[in-house]
């Protein structure tokens, strides 16, 4: 038995205890602790990805932007291009109906009256 007291004295000796400076962790606290940080590892790794999938769709929303801007250009020349050809469409004075339809009076009552005129 003192053999076996020496024995464990001298091993004590040996392997002491660590000494724990500020907070000490059981092994649950430890393991708890590891499985948390590798959550939050796995949490950050989701989140890189999604960050990048909404850097992707911010780059297509830009780029969709640009299009729809030179369509927006597009169709504001081609309303200037159509408010010209309705300039150059509009009716000038002698297309108007109403001088057409004097004239083809005119043109009925003047030999009418021509015709009587010579009895």
């Amino acid at each position: 038995m003192n053999k076996l007291m020496s024995f464990l004295l001298i091993f004590s000796l040996l392997f002491p205890q660590e000494v724990c400076e500020g907070e000490c962790y059981t092994d649950e606290e430890a393991q708890n602790i590891e499985l948390y940080i590798t959550e939050l590892e796995q949490k950050s790794s989701s989140d890189s990805l999604v960050i990048g999938n909404l850097q992707e769709q911010i780059q297509l929303y830009l780029q969709q932007t640009n299009i729809d801007s030179t369509i927006i250009e597009n169709y504001i020349e081609q309303l200037k291009l159509k408010e010209d050809y309705i300039k150059e469409l509009k009716p000038k004075w002698y297309d108007n109906k109403y001088l057409w339809y004097s004239m083809g009076i005119a043109s009925m009552i003047v030999p009418i009256w021509a015709v009587g005129q010579i009895k």
